[in-house]
């Protein structure tokens, strides 16, 4: 009679000879990237001493189809053509709304938020 058991080493070893595709963390990161992809772009915020700038990669956009919005303290930044997004980004309450900036060049959008005065006392 055949002995239909295996042997444990010969198991391991075909494991390791067949190795799969994609490591099991590179089958989390693809998950996670489906099911939760957006049809945005990439948007960030950074901090600096007197403003907050925001920068969205907006590559092959013409200027004319990019919109900057205040919504309930909100930056909502829309795009129109083949492919439509709207992001947005809360404003810190330390921003002066009022006093922003902003300019395309490159694909890249980016729009200065002043920070208002500092009520900080100094003190001798």
């Amino acid at each position: 009679m055949e002995n239909n058991r295996k042997d444990p080493m010969r198991m391991i070893n075909e494991f390791f000879e067949a190795r799969p595709k994609r490591s099991l963390l590179g089958n989390i990161d693809e998950y996670f990237k489906q099911s939760f992809s957006t049809k945005g772009f990439p948007l960030s915020m950074e901090e600096k001493d007197d403003s907050f700038l925001v920068k969205a990669e907006l590559p092959g956009i013409e200027r004319e189809n990019i919109k900057l919005t205040i919504e309930d303290g909100k930056l909502v930044i829309t795009v129109k053509g083949e492919k439509d997004a709207k992001e947005s980004l809360q404003i810190p309450p330390s921003a002066l709304v009022k006093n922003l900036k902003a300019n395309y060049r490159n694909g890249v959008l980016k729009v200065v938020i002043p920070k208002k005065p500092s009520t900080e006392v100094k003190i001798d």
